[in-house]
């Protein structure tokens, strides 16, 4: 990956001209591009990008590396969504959920993040798939950055349904500290961590839905992607906000839970 990356040739091509001798220069880089991966640095920060649902991603160390178990929340956003559908990416950061619903579905996405840099990653990504038009990038907390756009959207799209999609931090400091160097040592904290349970950020994203419920559409489908261990604690968190909302448990493809998806009420 690393030599295909250096001299711009698919991994096709290396296997096909194994006889092939490297100058100098080429060989200088890449054994500079092994010595980083020694010291446990994740392939895609040293390429600068990262595959995602079929599309190559642009990813710095101001981002979290998409992961391919994220897809199936991107598949479950987009099953139903209907024609021209909005949809709310929280804590978007390279956007690569964002612009993969964008691009899937034809229509509009609010990508919210904290991190300036992260927008400013995720605007690259936008621009890069031709999806620029279509989503409305907004800094802040959560979906605080949302609302007053929310508003301003109902009345001009007389807008009736709006799926949430949120991958948001869900590592426990506990398992913060047992994580492999590829990612403790390189993907910024505030992507990963999130208190002594991992459900910290989704606590205050559900108070804030709830504190806002008034406005947003009638139709509004929430989906969480969690790690496994969490998957009844995030129902019930949930539940604690929206008694009378539906949820159900998604499994990746291992048979682990991953996806928490609730229509709220």
């Amino acid at each position: 990956m690393l030599l295909s990356h250096l001299i711009k040739k698919p991994s096709s091509y290396l296997f096909a001209h194994g006889e092939e001798v490297l100058s100098s220069e080429i060989e200088h880089s890449y054994l500079e591009l092994i010595a980083r991966r020694t010291l446990h640095e994740p392939v895609a920060y040293i390429t600068g990008e990262k595959e995602f649902f079929g599309r190559a991603f642009q990813v710095n160390q101001a981002t979290l590396i998409p992961r391919p178990e994220t897809e199936l929340l991107v598949e479950r956003a987009l099953d139903g969504a209907g024609f021209a559908p909005v949809f709310a990416d929280i804590g978007t950061g390279s956007g690569a959920i964002a612009v993969t619903l964008a691009a899937q579905s034809g229509g509009f996405v609010f990508a919210t993040d904290v991190s300036k840099d992260a927008l400013d990653a995720a605007k690259t990504n936008a621009a890069i798939h031709d999806v620029s038009d279509r989503i409305f990038f907004l800094e802040g907390d959560l979906l605080l950055p949302f609302l007053q756009d929310l508003q301003a959207w109902m009345k001009r799209a007389e807008l009736k349904a709006l799926t949430i999609v949120a991958n948001l931090p869900y590592i426990s400091r506990r398992q913060y500290e047992n994580l492999d160097p590829d990612v403790k040592n390189f993907e910024p904290q505030s992507a990963l961590l999130a208190g002594i349970d991992g459900l910290d950020l989704y606590d205050r994203l559900l108070q804030q839905l709830k504190n806002a419920r008034g406005l947003f559409p009638a139709r509004l489908k929430l989906l969480m992607e969690i790690d496994p261990a969490q998957s009844f604690s995030a129902v019930r968190l949930v539940l604690h906000y929206f008694p009378r909302a539906t949820t159900t448990t998604i499994n990746d493809l291992s048979g682990k839970a991953r996806i928490i998806e609730a229509f709220i009420p």
